[in-house]
């Protein structure tokens, strides 16, 4: 039994084998990329005669179990190569954005699945690109709890560079919240607790992670929630994340990230997470963000000089008191809000409640998405309605209107990190 350790970009052999017509053309193709060991191609061989064609050969070798649906379309696109990341096998997508894919892989050997990050063939070879992904697996590797992804290894010397990250089995809020609903207001407080947790032990390595938003945060099978996506992650004394983030640039999601974070994106401490938190509550109880619309500008203004209804006016089975706390989460002050994570578990605990077809609602009648961009993986492979994670431009004029939330329809400058 073999495996590759590594594999590169594609040989002259790679490029013949890449093109299969026929079964045996598969067969070696996958004995060539280390997909299937030669122990299990044995036993198939027989099943396939010399005018078996390469689709029928593929749809077969699924129905076996020997491939995923998603190895046999990739092999027929001709990508077979790109189905074994140094010591892994990819399985499956699990989430697509601008920067970077998401992956199933398995340990060829130790048969571990992990979620493999890899970044997009746009940006390989962009410097910016690989540095924010080191940041990313420093970051993680800075802190050790449940309530955020692991990240066991970087090789950025791959082609693709890529990230070991835990595989887990849940689904983000974001798509949670499309698929199923908002959640009851327990639930909701429940989840808010839990990220707390993981906020308290981020702040306590000095990190200010800067992308708190729904489809950062996943829900396992068991209900517990995890954080993942430090790619933006602020470090101590780090004000800087190529290309510039000062007062020219916004870091962040904008729905979620707080009025300071929009002022100076370096110049933010764990508040700007808190009054993330509190935004993501929202979400989960309106099914929109404080300040819905696409209008980058009006949200600018409105985040700096309007509050959004408090949350028991759109949810009137939301008790007061908790439309209250993650009001106070998201103060535009950040003096105002809950100075520490600690302190907003406090606030939340009381009112935080699983009801008893927690979490299994959420994973009913549709495949999870896990570790993804794309909240509908599994539903739409290529559908992608999520707020990205964004450099935003400032508008160069500054003038703020009379009434932010009646403002005319004016764009700010986005691109789109992920």
């Amino acid at each position: 039994m073999s495996y590759p350790l590594l594999v590169g970009p594609l040989s002259e052999l790679d490029e013949h084998m890449a093109r299969l017509e026929t079964a045996q053309d598969v067969l070696d193709h996958l004995r060539h990329v280390g997909l299937v060991n030669d122990s299990r191609l044995v036993q198939v061989r027989p099943q396939f005669s010399s005018g078996v064609s390469s689709t029928a050969a593929l749809s077969a070798l699924v129905s076996a179990g020997l491939l995923t649906q998603y190895q046999a379309d990739e092999l027929l696109a001709g990508r077979g190569s790109e189905l074994v990341l140094g010591g892994y096998r990819v399985l499956d997508r699990l989430g697509k954005g601008g920067m970077s894919h998401v992956l199933l892989a398995e340990h060829a050997v130790l048969g571990k699945r992990v979620a493999l990050k890899v970044l997009a063939a746009s940006v390989r070879f962009d410097p910016d690109a690989r540095r924010r992904f080191v940041r990313e697996a420093r970051a993680a590797a800075a802190v050790d709890h449940p309530n955020i992804v692991h990240v066991f290894d970087i090789d950025i010397e791959h082609e693709p560079s890529y990230l070991v990250m835990e595989y887990v089995d849940g689904v983000n809020l974001q798509a949670a919240v499309a698929r199923q609903g908002t959640f009851s207001a327990g639930e909701a407080a429940a989840v808010g607790v839990e990220v707390a947790r993981g906020l308290a032990a981020a702040a306590a390595a000095g990190l200010v992670h800067r992308d708190i938003k729904p489809a950062n945060l996943l829900v396992d099978r068991r209900g517990g929630v995890k954080i993942l996506d430090l790619g933006i992650v602020r470090f101590p004394g780090d004000d800087t994340l190529p290309p510039a983030s000062g007062n020219e640039v916004i870091l962040g999601t904008i729905d979620y990230l707080a009025p300071e974070q929009a002022v100076n994106s370096a110049d933010v401490d764990a508040r700007a997470d808190i009054y993330a938190l509190g935004a993501t509550l929202y979400f989960l109880l309106a099914g929109h963000p404080p300040f819905p619309g696409s209008d980058v500008r009006h949200k600018l203004a409105a985040k700096q000089y309007c509050d959004p209804p408090p949350i028991h006016r759109l949810r009137p089975d939301v008790e007061p008191e908790l439309s209250q706390a993650i009001a106070r989460l998201m103060m535009r002050d950040p003096a105002a809000r809950c100075a520490t994570a600690e302190e907003a578990i406090g606030l939340l605990t009381p009112f935080a409640s699983f009801g008893p077809d927690y979490p299994g609602r959420l994973f009913r009648s549709n495949r999870p998405s896990t570790i993804c961009e794309n909240p509908h993986a599994g539903l739409e492979r290529d559908f992608n309605p999520l707020p990205p994670t964004e450099r935003i431009r400032k508008p160069v004029c500054q003038t703020v209107p009379s009434d932010a939330t009646d403002s005319p329809a004016t764009h700010a400058s986005t691109q789109t990190e992920h």
